[in-house]
């Protein structure tokens, strides 16, 4: 496959070479991906003003715009047919809430209004354990044909050491709250996340906690 590779970490980061790495053994992988962090940005894009674009090697190009940007300008300004979009991996879960707000989200979202096929991938900065595991998982969601124009995957890979398999879950919606804490720069955000107490072994939340890969579909009309 010819697969457009793109995060919300920026291309320099550990999580999005990871996966080119990986990929990359057996298909044709082009990196389009923010210039700096891009995280939070969800599905926005830049109008109204230039974006500059640069191309790092014969694999990598450096946007100076959003993740769904990055994704807008692979599909319509390169000239090539891509099969799939993979974004992440992003250094830190995107579950609950973050779904919302996720730049690493937003890119996957920004494929399927283009009818390309989506992944976003996550992990809590424990990128080994997607590097024991990820050419296995993207092997079942190939040969059970699970890719889809409708809906991307939403995969996230759980704490620890060890995962102890993969569950289909749906999205928890935790009780959080957002504040801010005043600074000399400034108000910074800040979130109070209720993971604990979670119960729903069906969920998101409660399979990243708990061992298991997290394997959600969320639909491109946000109907999740």
């Amino acid at each position: 496959m010819r697969i457009l590779l793109t995060n919300d970490d920026g291309y320099f980061s550990a999580g999005i070479n990871l996966i080119y790495d990986l990929l990359s053994k057996e298909h044709e992988v082009i990196i389009i991906a923010p210039s700096e962090v891009m995280s939070a940005k969800s599905v926005s894009i830049i109008l109204g003003k230039p974006v500059a674009v640069k191309q790092i090697n014969d694999h990598t190009f450096m946007m100076d715009g959003t993740p769904a940007d990055c994704v807008a300008f692979g599909l319509s300004s390169l000239n090539k047919k891509f099969d799939l979009v993979v974004s992440g991996c992003n250094h830190g879960f995107n579950i609950s809430y973050d779904t919302m707000y996720s730049g690493t989200i937003g890119a996957a979202l920004q494929a399927l209004t283009y009818e390309v096929p989506a992944i976003a991938v996550s992990a809590e900065n424990n990128f080994d354990i997607v590097k024991e595991n990820f050419l296995e998982l993207f092997a079942y969601i190939i040969n059970e044909n699970l890719l889809s124009k409708e809906y991307l995957l939403n995969i996230n890979f759980p704490l620890g050491e060890v995962a102890l398999g993969k569950k289909f879950t749906h999205i928890y919606y935790r009780k959080e709250t957002t504040y801010y804490l005043s600074t000399p720069k400034g108000y910074f955000a800040t979130r109070n996340l209720n993971d604990d107490q979670c119960i729903d072994k069906d969920s998101d939340v409660y399979c990243v906690h708990h061992g298991y890969i997290s394997i959600t579909k969320l639909k491109k009309t946000l109907d999740m």
